[in-house]
């Protein structure tokens, strides 16, 4: 395994009383969303164009995810769209988003995923779970009452991480998973590893407010990747991510913190409003991922405190109640100031991507990447910059 080439991820500490505060990096989170209608093809040409795009802006990192049962959220092989995508890019690092642990054997997984990280030569990005889709839960005869998941996914990751040791796993009998050790020779014997140390670029995601995956990012100094809640509610995620960390002597660092949002920008304020209610990102949300939430009784948790009791929560009041950032750059740079002063800081802020690749909305995307690159960011790491900041210690913020 050749020593890992991924730079090196800001600390939270110094040796002074006081910081300057690090940068926020820009990044993409395709789910990816589509509408039903759709063909995979073209969703898949899409979503590829977004990938090119975005590295041509300069977003440092972008991430896929993985779903089999929802036409909405089509894309069932994260790693295929990240092998297409390496390329014709050169610098922007890609990530599953996540791959989910119970739909495959973790040593299949964690072979094909140290392949792909030699195709990407270190670029790419590790994030599990342990999935949420209640149609691939089914698929799967997976008891997500019973917490089978979560239980799979503990056994796997395990595995996975066993398998990119060298020499390869050990005998591995659980509940859920085995592994048996081969007898291997002079010409059969465990010989591929990922092409960089993994460890860095291993990530969990989570978004309720004790979330499990926070806590185990913490403990082992993986990624946090916090989904689109409202900040209030996105800030109780350092709390998990804190106890995790001293649960294993770790120290925390809101560097590593990716925080996924719904933006839009563009030049005028109707104009945002209008490409983000009628376009695709009103659409999946009011005609799907809405009711998703509103079912399992996890609504609330992506409106405002500020936002009326009555609030339907629908994408027009996601919109003007500033859980979704969608405005003109100027208004876009105060909402995640807003947000960063909130959850105390972060490390990414992660676009989600939404197709617009009908005639009449690509442009308009195209044009809400390049403001969100080239305006909204470098002013508010202007305006951060400004600022200086007590260290990040658990004790004195992680319950911002």
């Amino acid at each position: 395994m050749k020593p890992d080439i991924v730079q090196p991820l800001l600390q939270p500490d110094a040796p002074a009383s006081l910081v300057e505060q690090p940068p926020v990096s820009l990044g993409m989170f395709l789910m990816p969303a589509s509408l039903p209608g759709r063909s995979l093809s073209d969703a898949l040409d899409w979503n590829h164009e977004v990938l090119c795009m975005a590295d041509q802006l300069g977003y440092s990192e972008a991430w896929i995810g993985q779903h089999f049962t929802t036409p909405w959220e089509p894309i069932a092989s994260p790693q295929q769209v990240i092998a297409r995508a390496l390329g014709h890019t050169s610098q922007i690092r890609l990530g599953t988003g996540v791959e989910v642990l119970y739909n495959a054997h973790p040593v299949r997984l964690a072979l094909e995923l140290a392949q792909l990280d030699h195709l990407a030569r270190g670029r790419l990005l590790f994030g599990f779970g342990s999935g949420g889709t209640g149609t691939d839960f089914q698929l799967y005869g997976v008891d997500p009452r019973a917490d089978q998941h979560s239980a799979m996914a503990r056994e796997a990751l395990q595995i996975i991480l066993d398998c990119w040791k060298p020499g390869g796993p050990d005998r591995f009998d659980g509940q859920f998973w085995q592994v048996h050790k081969p007898a291997y020779d002079e010409r059969y014997q465990w010989h591929i590893e990922p092409y960089a140390d993994p460890t860095s670029r291993i990530a969990f995601a989570g978004f309720m407010p004790r979330s499990a995956s926070m806590r185990i990012a913490g403990e082992r100094g993986y990624i946090p990747l916090s989904f689109h809640v409202a900040p209030e509610h996105m800030s109780l995620h350092w709390a998990g991510i804190c106890e995790g960390a001293q649960s294993s002597g770790r120290s925390p660092s809101r560097a590593r913190w990716r925080h996924i949002r719904d933006i839009y920008v563009a030049e005028t304020e109707s104009e945002a409003r209008r490409a983000a209610e009628e376009g695709c990102m009103g659409q999946f949300w009011n005609r799907h991922f809405m009711k998703t939430i509103a079912r399992s009784g996890s609504l609330d948790l992506f409106k405002r405190p500020a936002a009326p009791k009555e609030s339907p929560g629908d994408a027009a009041s996601m919109i003007e109640h500033r859980s979704w950032y969608v405005g003109t750059p100027d208004q876009v740079v105060e909402m995640v100031l807003e947000h960063h002063e909130i959850t105390g800081g972060f490390g990414s802020l992660l676009q989600l991507g939404y197709d617009y690749s009908d005639p009449g909305w690509r442009e308009g995307w195209m044009r809400s990447m390049k403001l969100l690159a080239t305006e909204v960011m470098p002013a508010v790491n202007r305006r951060l910059a400004a600022r200086q900041i007590a260290p990040a210690h658990c004790a004195s913020d992680s319950l911002q």
